[in-house]
């Protein structure tokens, strides 16, 4: 990735009975310069940013090209077999399915 400097993607979080569902802002990038990783009780992202054609010569700039890094800590809530993730329109989306241990559950009542 670009130098280390990463922008930090806007993000919405979800919720169903079933799953989180995360949103992403990630403009400019593409589904193979996507990196998503689970490790221990982090989820990590990662995103290439495509960057110029290497033959243009600036004359004036107002932003800076900046791949996109986010951290979440998931913790023991979420099924990590279970990850899925899309890419469209600038949009990632990862569904993260909850343990069954945090699923919502009713409770069966037995004749006294």
């Amino acid at each position: 990735m670009t130098e280390n400097r990463y922008r930090i993607p806007a993000a919405d979080i979800f919720e169903t009975k079933e799953k989180f569902i995360l949103a992403l802002d990630m403009p400019g990038t593409s589904k193979e310069g996507i990196e998503i990783s689970c490790d221990g009780e982090e989820l990590s992202i990662l995103g290439k940013v495509s960057d110029f054609d290497k033959d243009w010569e600036p004359v004036s700039t107002e932003f800076r090209v900046l791949d996109y890094r986010r951290d979440f800590t998931i913790g023991g809530k979420i099924n990590k077999d279970r990850i899925e993730a899309k890419y469209s329109n600038g949009i990632l989306t990862i569904e993260l399915e909850k343990s069954e241990s945090i699923k919502p559950r009713k409770i069966e009542l037995k004749a006294a």
